[in-house]
């Protein structure tokens, strides 16, 4: 289950990283090719909850990882889902 978990998140992230990042034949003026590392850091922070799920390997995974992944792109939904993330297992 969580391998399979793993899994999805990896690819979820490594697939929309190429959504979140448009215009690559636009170089920008300031900063060239500096869309890719701040689309894959701002990845990286919108699945921050669910890397620490995985990481601390709670009990309960799908829950923390659902709201992320359902209601992470509200700020409340990412904050109860970090907060969730980071209470410790009985």
């Amino acid at each position: 289950m969580r391998k399979a978990l793993l899994l999805l998140v990896t690819s979820s992230t490594l697939l929309s990283s190429g959504c979140v990042v448009a215009n690559l034949d636009i170089p920008s003026p300031w900063f060239p090719g500096s869309s890719i590392p701040f689309g894959l850091v701002g990845l990286a922070l919108y699945f921050l909850p669910t890397i620490i799920v995985l990481a601390r390997r709670k009990k309960n995974v799908l829950g923390p990882v659902l709201v992320n992944v359902l209601l992470g792109w509200t700020v409340i939904g990412w904050i109860v889902a970090l907060i969730w993330a980071l209470t410790v297992d009985k």
